[in-house]
Protein backbone atom coordinates (compact mmCIF):
# COMPACT_ATOMS: atom_id res chain seq x y z
CA UNK A 1 0.00 0.00 0.00
CA UNK A 2 2.92 2.44 0.28
CA UNK A 3 3.37 3.00 -3.23
CA UNK A 4 -0.20 3.90 -3.36
CA UNK A 5 -0.07 6.10 -0.52
CA UNK A 6 3.26 8.01 -2.28
CA UNK A 7 1.02 8.57 -5.38
CA UNK A 8 -1.56 10.57 -3.59
CA UNK A 9 1.22 12.13 -1.91
CA UNK A 10 2.72 13.22 -5.32
CA UNK A 11 -0.42 13.94 -7.00
CA UNK A 12 -1.99 16.20 -4.54
CA UNK A 13 1.30 17.95 -4.34
CA UNK A 14 1.22 18.16 -8.15
CA UNK A 15 -2.52 19.51 -8.11
CA UNK A 16 -1.82 21.80 -5.61
CA UNK A 17 1.07 23.40 -7.32
CA UNK A 18 -1.12 23.42 -10.44
CA UNK A 19 -4.14 25.33 -8.74
CA UNK A 20 -2.29 27.93 -7.39
CA UNK A 21 -0.09 28.56 -11.01
CA UNK A 22 -3.76 28.81 -12.50
CA UNK A 23 -5.17 31.10 -9.87
CA UNK A 24 -2.15 33.33 -10.89
CA UNK A 25 -2.68 33.61 -14.12
CA UNK A 26 -6.66 34.10 -13.58
CA UNK A 27 -5.69 37.15 -10.92
CA UNK A 28 -2.81 38.65 -13.61
CA UNK A 29 -5.70 38.27 -16.54
CA UNK A 30 -8.16 40.14 -14.13
CA UNK A 31 -5.91 42.94 -13.39
CA UNK A 32 -6.09 43.46 -16.83
CA UNK A 33 -9.30 43.57 -17.61
CA UNK A 34 -9.43 45.89 -14.93
CA UNK A 35 -7.15 48.28 -16.35
CA UNK A 36 -4.56 48.07 -13.65
CA UNK A 37 -1.71 46.89 -16.28
CA UNK A 38 -2.37 48.68 -19.08
CA UNK A 39 0.98 49.01 -20.96
CA UNK A 40 1.14 45.02 -21.43
CA UNK A 41 -2.87 44.49 -21.80
CA UNK A 42 -3.04 44.75 -25.51
CA UNK A 43 0.15 42.92 -26.40
CA UNK A 44 -1.07 39.68 -24.32
CA UNK A 45 -4.15 40.23 -25.96
CA UNK A 46 -2.93 39.87 -29.34
CA UNK A 47 -0.98 37.39 -28.39
CA UNK A 48 -3.27 34.91 -26.94
CA UNK A 49 -5.78 35.86 -29.85
CA UNK A 50 -3.18 35.00 -32.64
CA UNK A 51 -2.14 31.72 -30.49
CA UNK A 52 -6.06 30.26 -30.16
CA UNK A 53 -7.31 31.47 -33.85
CA UNK A 54 -6.31 28.91 -35.69
CA UNK A 55 -6.68 26.17 -33.30
CA UNK A 56 -10.01 27.22 -32.96
CA UNK A 57 -10.86 27.82 -37.11
CA UNK A 58 -9.20 24.27 -37.93
CA UNK A 59 -11.95 22.87 -34.63
CA UNK A 60 -14.44 23.03 -36.99
CA UNK A 61 -13.11 19.95 -39.39
CA UNK A 62 -10.83 18.32 -36.62
CA UNK A 63 -12.85 16.35 -33.83
CA UNK A 64 -9.92 15.68 -32.21
CA UNK A 65 -8.49 18.31 -32.24
CA UNK A 66 -11.70 19.95 -30.64
CA UNK A 67 -11.52 16.51 -27.88
CA UNK A 68 -7.84 17.42 -27.00
CA UNK A 69 -8.39 21.15 -26.17
CA UNK A 70 -11.73 20.22 -24.10
CA UNK A 71 -9.75 17.38 -22.12
CA UNK A 72 -6.77 19.76 -21.50
CA UNK A 73 -9.20 22.55 -20.23
CA UNK A 74 -10.55 20.12 -17.75
CA UNK A 75 -8.78 19.90 -14.88
CA UNK A 76 -11.21 17.60 -12.74
CA UNK A 77 -11.42 15.22 -16.06
CA UNK A 78 -7.74 14.99 -15.92
CA UNK A 79 -7.23 14.11 -12.20
CA UNK A 80 -9.72 11.23 -12.48
CA UNK A 81 -8.24 10.30 -15.26
CA UNK A 82 -4.97 10.11 -14.23
CA UNK A 83 -6.08 8.46 -10.64
CA UNK A 84 -7.95 5.81 -12.56
CA UNK A 85 -4.78 5.05 -15.20
CA UNK A 86 -2.77 4.26 -12.16
CA UNK A 87 -5.86 2.61 -9.82
CA UNK A 88 -5.63 0.02 -12.68
CA UNK A 89 -2.13 -0.30 -12.67
CA UNK A 90 -2.15 -1.06 -9.33
CA UNK A 91 -5.34 -3.34 -9.18
CA UNK A 92 -3.57 -5.68 -12.26
CA UNK A 93 -0.45 -5.83 -10.00
CA UNK A 94 -2.30 -7.33 -7.02
CA UNK A 95 -4.48 -9.44 -9.29
CA UNK A 96 -1.70 -10.96 -11.50
CA UNK A 97 1.06 -10.63 -8.95
CA UNK A 98 2.85 -8.46 -11.22
CA UNK A 99 5.64 -7.83 -8.53
CA UNK A 100 6.28 -4.19 -9.25
CA UNK A 101 7.75 -2.61 -7.02
CA UNK A 102 7.02 -0.09 -4.66
CA UNK A 103 9.52 2.72 -6.54
CA UNK A 104 8.51 1.86 -9.95
CA UNK A 105 5.26 1.96 -9.08
CA UNK A 106 5.80 5.84 -7.44
CA UNK A 107 7.64 6.40 -10.97
CA UNK A 108 4.92 5.49 -12.49
CA UNK A 109 2.64 7.70 -10.47
CA UNK A 110 4.88 10.44 -11.55
CA UNK A 111 4.76 9.50 -15.40
CA UNK A 112 0.97 9.51 -15.56
CA UNK A 113 0.69 12.60 -13.91
CA UNK A 114 3.42 14.34 -16.38
CA UNK A 115 1.47 12.51 -19.44
CA UNK A 116 -1.96 13.41 -18.24
CA UNK A 117 -1.38 17.56 -17.47
CA UNK A 118 1.37 17.85 -20.44
CA UNK A 119 0.67 15.60 -23.15
CA UNK A 120 -2.42 17.04 -24.14
CA UNK A 121 -0.78 20.84 -24.67
CA UNK A 122 1.72 19.16 -27.11
CA UNK A 123 -0.29 16.97 -29.08
CA UNK A 124 -2.81 20.18 -29.86
CA UNK A 125 0.39 22.04 -31.41
CA UNK A 126 1.56 18.89 -33.00
CA UNK A 127 -1.75 18.93 -35.14
CA UNK A 128 -1.79 22.31 -35.74
CA UNK A 129 1.78 21.95 -36.89
CA UNK A 130 0.65 19.12 -39.19
CA UNK A 131 -2.88 20.78 -40.09
CA UNK A 132 -0.87 23.66 -41.56
CA UNK A 133 1.50 22.13 -43.17
CA UNK A 134 -0.56 20.13 -45.16
CA UNK A 135 -2.62 23.37 -46.45
CA UNK A 136 0.98 24.43 -47.14
CA UNK A 137 1.60 21.85 -49.67
CA UNK A 138 -1.90 22.05 -51.14
CA UNK A 139 -1.68 26.10 -51.38
CA UNK A 140 0.18 25.54 -54.98
CA UNK A 141 -3.16 23.93 -56.79
CA UNK A 142 -5.21 26.23 -54.74
CA UNK A 143 -3.78 28.63 -56.45
CA UNK A 144 -3.80 27.29 -59.72
CA UNK A 145 -7.46 27.04 -59.29
CA UNK A 146 -7.58 30.32 -58.58
CA UNK A 147 -5.82 31.65 -61.29
CA UNK A 148 -8.34 29.45 -63.86
CA UNK A 149 -11.26 30.84 -62.34
CA UNK A 150 -9.24 34.81 -62.69
CA UNK A 151 -8.43 33.55 -66.56
CA UNK A 152 -12.33 33.06 -67.01
CA UNK A 153 -13.70 36.34 -66.36
CA UNK A 154 -14.48 36.56 -62.38
CA UNK A 155 -12.70 38.66 -59.64
CA UNK A 156 -10.67 37.59 -57.14
CA UNK A 157 -13.36 38.17 -54.61
CA UNK A 158 -15.77 35.61 -56.96
CA UNK A 159 -13.38 33.29 -57.48
CA UNK A 160 -12.53 32.61 -53.69
CA UNK A 161 -16.45 32.19 -53.66
CA UNK A 162 -16.73 29.80 -56.02
CA UNK A 163 -13.80 27.93 -54.60
CA UNK A 164 -14.86 28.10 -51.23
CA UNK A 165 -17.46 25.07 -51.37
CA UNK A 166 -15.34 23.05 -53.70
CA UNK A 167 -12.08 23.34 -51.84
CA UNK A 168 -12.98 20.47 -49.14
CA UNK A 169 -12.31 17.95 -51.70
CA UNK A 170 -8.63 18.51 -51.50
CA UNK A 171 -8.03 20.03 -48.25
CA UNK A 172 -10.52 20.15 -45.48
CA UNK A 173 -8.60 22.37 -43.19
CA UNK A 174 -8.59 25.49 -45.68
CA UNK A 175 -12.48 25.37 -46.36
CA UNK A 176 -13.50 27.36 -42.92
CA UNK A 177 -10.10 29.66 -43.88
CA UNK A 178 -11.76 30.55 -47.01
CA UNK A 179 -14.98 31.25 -45.22
CA UNK A 180 -13.79 33.52 -43.05
CA UNK A 181 -12.34 35.15 -46.11
CA UNK A 182 -15.43 35.02 -47.62
CA UNK A 183 -17.51 36.78 -44.54
CA UNK A 184 -14.90 39.48 -43.72
CA UNK A 185 -14.53 40.60 -47.15
CA UNK A 186 -17.83 41.22 -47.26
CA UNK A 187 -17.52 43.05 -44.03
CA UNK A 188 -14.03 44.73 -43.93
CA UNK A 189 -12.97 44.16 -47.74
CA UNK A 190 -10.75 41.47 -49.21
CA UNK A 191 -7.75 43.10 -48.43
CA UNK A 192 -8.46 43.19 -44.58
CA UNK A 193 -9.38 39.39 -45.19
CA UNK A 194 -6.36 38.61 -46.40
CA UNK A 195 -4.31 40.11 -43.87
CA UNK A 196 -6.05 38.33 -41.30
CA UNK A 197 -5.17 34.87 -43.49
CA UNK A 198 -1.90 35.56 -43.43
CA UNK A 199 -2.00 36.13 -39.37
CA UNK A 200 -3.79 33.29 -38.80
CA UNK A 201 -1.70 30.65 -41.15
CA UNK A 202 1.98 31.48 -40.10
CA UNK A 203 3.72 29.92 -43.45
CA UNK A 204 6.16 30.62 -45.96
CA UNK A 205 3.12 29.53 -48.82
CA UNK A 206 0.32 31.51 -47.38
CA UNK A 207 2.46 34.63 -46.53
CA UNK A 208 3.64 34.42 -50.62
CA UNK A 209 0.16 33.87 -52.04
CA UNK A 210 -1.60 36.55 -49.52
CA UNK A 211 1.23 39.37 -50.62
CA UNK A 212 0.75 38.54 -54.58
CA UNK A 213 -3.35 38.80 -53.90
CA UNK A 214 -2.62 42.40 -52.08
CA UNK A 215 0.06 43.71 -54.72
CA UNK A 216 -2.77 42.70 -57.52
CA UNK A 217 -5.87 44.44 -55.38
CA UNK A 218 -3.59 47.41 -54.97
CA UNK A 219 -1.88 48.28 -58.26
CA UNK A 220 -3.93 46.52 -60.34
CA UNK A 221 -1.24 44.39 -62.06
CA UNK A 222 -2.26 41.16 -63.97
CA UNK A 223 -3.37 38.62 -61.63
CA UNK A 224 -3.12 35.27 -63.82
CA UNK A 225 0.68 35.74 -64.77
CA UNK A 226 0.99 36.72 -61.10
CA UNK A 227 -0.81 33.33 -59.75
CA UNK A 228 1.25 31.18 -62.32
CA UNK A 229 4.54 32.04 -61.16
CA UNK A 230 3.68 31.97 -57.92
CA UNK A 231 2.62 28.68 -58.20
CA UNK A 232 5.76 27.60 -60.09
CA UNK A 233 7.56 29.75 -57.03
CA UNK A 234 5.99 27.70 -54.05
CA UNK A 235 6.43 23.88 -56.37
CA UNK A 236 10.55 25.46 -56.83
CA UNK A 237 10.28 25.71 -52.87
CA UNK A 238 8.81 22.57 -52.08
CA UNK A 239 11.25 20.87 -54.28
CA UNK A 240 14.26 22.66 -53.11
CA UNK A 241 12.73 21.65 -49.10
CA UNK A 242 12.74 18.22 -50.97
CA UNK A 243 16.25 18.17 -52.36
CA UNK A 244 17.57 19.77 -48.91
CA UNK A 245 15.97 16.60 -47.04
CA UNK A 246 17.35 14.33 -49.27
CA UNK A 247 20.81 15.75 -48.63
CA UNK A 248 20.72 15.47 -45.54
CA UNK A 249 19.29 11.84 -45.31
CA UNK A 250 23.12 10.59 -46.10
CA UNK A 251 24.14 11.64 -43.34
CA UNK A 252 21.92 10.55 -40.91
CA UNK A 253 21.69 7.23 -42.51
CA UNK A 254 25.28 7.16 -41.91
CA UNK A 255 24.68 6.29 -37.95
CA UNK A 256 22.43 2.98 -38.44
CA UNK A 257 25.11 1.55 -40.98
CA UNK A 258 28.01 2.46 -38.66
CA UNK A 259 26.53 0.86 -35.47
CA UNK A 260 24.82 -2.05 -37.55
CA UNK A 261 27.02 -2.93 -40.29
CA UNK A 262 31.34 -1.35 -39.60
CA UNK A 263 30.84 -2.74 -36.08
CA UNK A 264 29.78 -6.06 -36.82
CA UNK A 265 31.72 -6.43 -39.59
CA UNK A 266 35.10 -5.34 -37.46
CA UNK A 267 33.75 -8.30 -35.09
CA UNK A 268 33.69 -11.10 -37.82
CA UNK A 269 37.02 -10.10 -38.85
CA UNK A 270 38.71 -9.79 -36.02
CA UNK A 271 36.89 -12.65 -33.70
CA UNK A 272 39.15 -15.27 -35.62
CA UNK A 273 42.08 -13.70 -34.93
CA UNK A 274 40.92 -13.05 -30.74
CA UNK A 275 40.00 -16.35 -30.31
CA UNK A 276 43.55 -18.08 -31.78
CA UNK A 277 44.98 -15.87 -29.21
CA UNK A 278 43.15 -16.29 -26.31
CA UNK A 279 43.85 -20.04 -26.88
CA UNK A 280 47.06 -19.58 -26.81
CA UNK A 281 46.79 -18.52 -23.17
Amino acid sequence: MSGFYLFSLIFSIFTFLYIINENAKMKKISSLLDGTDEVDKNDIFIKNSQKHKSQEILEKTDKLLKKIRLYDENISLKIFSSFGVFLFIYICNIIFTLQISQALLGMMAILIISVSFLAPNYLQKIIIESRIQKISRDIPMFVDLLAICVQSGMNIEGAIKFLENSIGQINKGFAPFLSRIVLKSEISGLEVAIDELQKELPSTEISMMCTTLKQSLRYGSGIYESLMNLSMEIRELELLKTEEAIGKLSAKMSIPLILFFMFPVIIIIAAPGVMKVLKGF
